[in-house]
């Protein structure tokens, strides 16, 4: 039975590697999990968070070696660092304050186990929230030199309204893709693919995006004109892109895979907002798909990834950068 309310409420409980539950029996943690749903599902327990660990707080703690860890379109590896800390924080949710204590009372009874006090969860429409925040920019995002970014759901009309010149209206709705605009990496690309237009037309050449989240960089270069393909492992991301790619009225312009395309396959630009490690894997492969002297845009940098990235793509290159900087972010952009 699915419980409705308005609110949940919650406490957490630190669990260790191993629980014993009244004195006897032994649980490792996963297996106590388990048990908490078998003990309280039909009591009230509406959900089980057993921890969250990001990379960065993992490799501070020694489970990782790069706090910048991503699957790389490869088998994952393992990446469990909850199960690996001695004490784990999970957070029990239930339907009522008295059903939420109850649990609370009982498990510090039966296990021992410490348990933080039940606190209310109200509910929040997450989506409605993100247009709320979003709505600020209902006049537009502007992004030099071209670029004015407005959310999906404001009228067309209304975009339009103080657009002049050149700028180019780049609408999206925000889903499962990294890519709103906002992000300095984002804006970092956005001016480069606008400066690299500048000094060579995009009207009819081919683009790579590789890592092309919610689709804006692909977008933003088939508004100028680009046939762009874009490479994507998240089959929820390229359905947020090709919903944005339809908003921007782009579609049968950009194409959609998850692997890169054969190495006979050149673009004059290529564009890669995605992070270091994923960078220096597959920098061979991407510049294998450079056509000569093309233009080419990585970000998702910070400072201290810029020497590597540099070394790696100007050996292969036989070029240096241009490097770029926003807040702590940073672009390198050979043109």
């Amino acid at each position: 039975m699915t419980v409705q309310s308005e609110s949940t409420f919650r406490f957490k409980l630190h669990v260790p590697k191993q629980v014993t539950v009244r004195g006897v029996k032994q649980f490792d943690r996963e297996d106590f999990f388990n048990w908490l749903w078998e003990s309280y599902g039909t009591r009230g327990l509406l959900g089980v968070h057993e921890g969250t660990l990001l990379s960065e707080e993992a490799a501070e703690q020694g489970f990782e070696t790069d706090s910048w860890t991503v699957d790389a379109a490869e088998a994952p590896r393992e990446r469990d660092w909850v199960q690996s800390q001695e004490t784990a924080d999970a957070d029990l949710y239930f339907a009522s304050p008295e059903l939420a204590e109850d649990a609370r009372r009982e498990l510090t009874s039966l296990t021992g186990l410490v348990c933080d006090a039940v606190v209310e969860q109200k509910s929040e429409d997450w989506n409605a929230t993100w247009k709320a925040s979003f709505n600020a920019l209902e006049k537009g995002f502007e992004i030099p030199p071209l670029w004015k970014i407005y959310p999906a759901w404001i009228e067309r009309g209304k975009e339009e309204d103080g657009v002049q010149g050149m700028c180019k209206v780049l609408r999206i709705n925000p889903g499962a893709g990294f890519g709103t605009g906002t992000h300095e990496t984002t804006q970092l690309c956005l001016q480069a693919i606008g400066d690299v237009s500048r000094k060579r037309s995009l009207e009819g050449i081919r683009v790579l995006d590789f890592g092309s989240g919610s689709g804006i960089l692909a977008i933003g270069a088939a508004l100028l004109g680009a046939h762009v393909s874009a490479v994507e492992i998240d089959s929820m991301a390229i359905d947020n892109a090709m919903e944005n790619a339809e908003i921007n009225d782009v579609e049968e312009q950009i194409t959609y895979t998850k692997t890169l395309g054969p190495v006979g396959d050149h673009f004059p630009l290529v564009i890669a907002n995605i992070l270091r490690p994923v960078l220096i894997e597959f920098a061979p492969e991407l510049v294998r798909r450079l056509a000569p002297q093309g233009a080419l845009v990585l970000s998702g940098l910070i400072e201290s990834d810029v020497s590597e990235i540099d070394r790696v793509f100007s050996g292969l290159l036989g070029r240096k950068p241009e490097i770029r900087a926003l807040n702590e972010w940073r672009c390198l952009v050979w043109i």
